[in-house]
């Protein structure tokens, strides 16, 4: 059987274990120099040359592109449907918008007019395009404004990880990878967002898809091109997001190591070219003379990745568990859950061996292997030793939908009960994956966009307001702000009214404690409440209104 045949995308077409070359498929072809089948004379690279053999003809490859144009659309119609509203607005959302905001008004990297780098610049400098005008003040509305930026990656994401698949099987099992990627309901929530993990995935698989790229081609200039390309777009990740290092330094190291996928001096050649674009980021800070605030923060968060400060995630003290949240969500992401852990048992289990590689070329698939080993580790020393957050799992559950592909294409050699359970799970996790998104995307959860509006419609921007939550105080200029830990700290801010989310309350994630709930239900009028799956109840109480005879906690005048 041909490769050209492997690679029509049939699962009747794959090679069987009988026929599989008795040389290893992951070093078979790593080292041209010490295989004895050397290239036939005139041979340009070597996809270019299976790509010639293989079956589809013309009118396949055209339904191929026609699809995947209508899967990224789908992609972007999926996130963009009511954006605004399916998905509560997150703290960090405001803090880069503020740092995007800076940048529009250029005063560079700050947040809250304070110097910001805990997180490298490069989406905030988009954000600052994207504005254009500055405003003054943080709002609701600015914020969830910036959301379609989002949509730009997510649809760019989706063509990438189809590209990557397709490098090692078919076209329709690729385009199932990019169906789940553009369905799961874990992905669609940080891609819906402003979140600093989709653009920093589209370097990690644009890098990627690069890598692959470079490993086809047998003239030297193609390689090193190619190479430097994957380096660009891995360097463009890390100054998006510092994490990223984590999930290319360690498949980079495991080429090292091995000298799969990469041979070793070019494993190093890509570190060095991503080292080299964060450097050149390194010397824009020295030239602007930020270099304290710099080191100052990025250390910091360079001991919060490591695990050595843990002041949020589950891991940091007081913060609820892995398990609570994993059970909390679950009736809303156990398509995602699902996945993320069944494509890491694989991946452990069989990616370091190479039994995914029933075609194609084994530097491909060494690449593919080490890249998904590198992520799987990176993933458990930070869910065991880290600062491990739910975005953490975004970095395992994009690349692993190429493990989808993969496997589906590897059910030819199974045994028929095996791929009927495969089948009903890939079908289970998509069908399911559908209906949450037309519940999420049908309920609400925007309680603070309802909080704003009505405050600002029926509330004095003079009064003093305590806050029992974190998000509130960055989306209500005008008002006195102030921090709410009991009825007393309300009385001496002389604050009018009190605003608690139940649920943040509820979860420790608030600095409102639980009992004051009770106290504030019991005592005071309920003015205003919201109620979304993120904050619960967000509730606002008039202090001056008290239900049992007590005296207003803020009798004077507003300010």
């Amino acid at each position: 059987m041909t490769a050209g045949a492997a690679r029509s995308g049939s699962l009747t077409a794959l090679v069987p274990l009988t026929e599989r070359p008795a040389r290893d498929p992951i070093t078979r072809t790593l080292h041209p120099e010490r295989d004895p089948e050397p290239p036939a004379a005139g041979r340009g690279d070597r996809r270019t040359v299976r790509d010639r053999q293989e079956g589809p003809g013309p009118g396949s490859r055209v339904l191929f592109w026609v699809l995947l144009g209508l899967l990224a659309g789908a992609t972007v119609a999926l996130r963009a449907w009511h954006q605004g509203t399916a998905y509560e607005l997150f703290m960090d959302e405001i803090q880069y918008a503020d740092v995007g905001n800076s940048f529009a008004a250029g005063h560079g990297p700050e947040l809250f007019d304070e110097p910001f780098f805990l997180h490298p610049p490069l989406l905030f400098a988009l954000l600052g395009l994207v504005i254009g005008q500055p405003v003054d003040h943080m709002t609701v509305e600015f914020v969830l404004g910036l959301r379609p930026v989002e949509l730009v990656f997510a649809a760019a994401n989706v063509l990438l990880v189809v590209g990557i698949a397709r490098r090692v099987v078919g076209p329709w099992a690729a385009l199932l990878a990019g169906l789940v990627y553009a369905l799961d309901p874990f992905v669609v929530r940080f891609d819906s967002r402003l979140m600093l993990e989709a653009p920093m995935m589209f370097g990690i698989l644009a890098g990627v898809l690069a890598l692959l790229v470079a490993v086809d081609r047998t003239s030297r200039s193609a390689r090193l091109a190619w190479f430097a390309v994957g380096g660009v777009a891995w360097g463009i990740a890390i100054t998006t997001k510092s994490t990223a290092a984590l999930i290319t330094a360690f498949p980079l190291l495991i080429m090292f190591v091995t000298s799969w996928g990469l041979r070793r001096r070019e494993a190093l050649g890509v570190l060095a070219v991503q080292a080299s674009v964060y450097a050149t980021y390194v010397v824009w800070v020295l030239a602007t003379g930020n270099v304290g605030p710099w080191f100052d923060q990025t250390i910091a968060g360079t001991l919060r990745a490591v695990g050595i400060i843990k002041q949020t995630g589950f891991n940091a003290p007081h913060s609820s568990s892995f398990t609570d949240r994993l059970l909390a969500q679950g009736v809303w992401f156990f398509p995602s859950y699902l996945l993320i852990g069944w494509r890491s048992l694989r991946v452990g289990r069989e990616g370091t061996h190479g039994s995914h590689a029933l075609r194609g070329d084994g530097d491909d698939l060494g690449l593919l292997t080490c890249w998904l080993a590198g992520v799987l580790a990176a993933i458990v020393y930070t869910f065991g030793l880290g600062e491990v957050e739910e975005q953490t799992f975004y970095l395992l559950a994009v690349p692993s939908t190429v493990v989808v592909a993969m496997l589906v294409t590897q059910m030819a050699s199974w045994r028929t009960g095996a791929r009927i359970a495969l089948t009903v799970v890939v079908t289970l996790v998509l069908t399911s994956s559908a209906i949450i998104w037309s519940t999420l995307r049908t309920d609400r959860d925007d309680t603070y966009l309802r909080l704003v509006e009505y405050m600002y419609a029926t509330i004095d921007v003079q009064n003093e307001i305590a806050v029992g939550e974190h998000t509130a105080q960055f989306v209500l200029p005008g008002y006195g702000i102030h921090e709410l830990d009991s009825i007393d700290s309300a009385r001496r801010t002389f604050s009018r009214y009190a605003l608690v989310s139940t649920e943040l309350t509820e979860q420790g994630l608030a600095p409102a404690p639980p009992e004051l709930l009770d106290e504030l239900a019991r005592r005071y009028t309920l003015v205003f409440t919201a109620h979304g799956r993120t904050a619960g109840d967000l509730r606002l109480y008039d202090l001056n209104q008290p239900l049992d005879g007590t005296p207003p906690v803020a009798p004077g005048p507003p300010r």
